[in-house]
C-alpha cells in the first residue's frame, strides 16, 4: 500500500513539474534580444553578472531590472540624446514609457515577451551575438573620474 501511495505522489509531482512554465530569471543573464518596431529596431541586452540592461532604439540606453519568477521590473533608464527620424524617436519614447509599466515576462524558445497590466506587450527574438553598442559608428566609452591636481602649498 505504501509503495502505491508513494508512486502516485511521485507521479503527481512529476506531472506538475512538467506543467510549470514559469521563466527562470537566470536565463536572462547574458542574453541579447531584438524586436522589429515601427521606424527602428529595439535591442535589449541583459548583463551576465549584474541586474543591468542596455540596448539601443535610436539612442543607447542602460538601466537596472529585478526579476523573480515571471515578474520583472525595470528601473529608470538613462540614454544618450541623439536625434533620429520622427517615427523612430516616437518608437523610442513609447518604448521607454512602456518599460516603466512592465510587470511580467515570458521567455520560451528564444522569444522574450514583456507585458504590462493593460495587456500591452513587446516581443523580442533572442540573438546569439550581442548587438553592437554603437550609434552610427560612434562607440560608447566608459567614463572615468579624473582627479584635479592639488595646488602646491609653497
Amino acid at each position: 500500500m505504501n509503495k502505491k501511495l508513494f508512486a502516485i505522489i511521485a507521479s503527481v509531482l512529476a506531472l506538475s513539474a512538467c506543467g510549470d512554465k514559469t521563466p527562470d530569471p537566470e536565463m536572462l543573464k547574458g542574453a541579447s534580444f531584438i524586436s522589429a518596431a515601427e521606424g527602428t529596431d529595439i535591442t535589449l541586452m541583459f548583463d551576465a553578472t549584474d541586474m543591468k540592461v542596455n540596448g539601443q532604439v535610436v539612442n543607447l540606453y542602460h538601466g537596472t531590472y529585478e526579476a523573480n519568477g515571471d515578474k520583472i521590473k525595470f528601473g529608470p533608464m538613462a540614454s544618450t540624446m541623439m536625434l533620429g527620424p520622427t517615427n523612430a524617436m516616437q518608437t523610442e519614447q513609447d518604448y521607454f514609457q512602456f518599460l516603466t509599466t512592465v510587470e511580467t515576462y515570458d521567455l520560451q524558445d528564444g522569444r522574450l515577451t514583456l507585458m504590462n497590466a493593460e495587456g500591452k506587450e513587446i516581443v523580442f527574438q533572442q540573438v546569439e551575438e550581442p548587438v553592437s553598442d554603437t550609434v552610427e559608428g560612434v562607440e560608447t566609452v566608459e567614463t572615468v573620474a579624473v582627479e584635479e591636481p592639488v595646488a602646491s602649498q609653497d
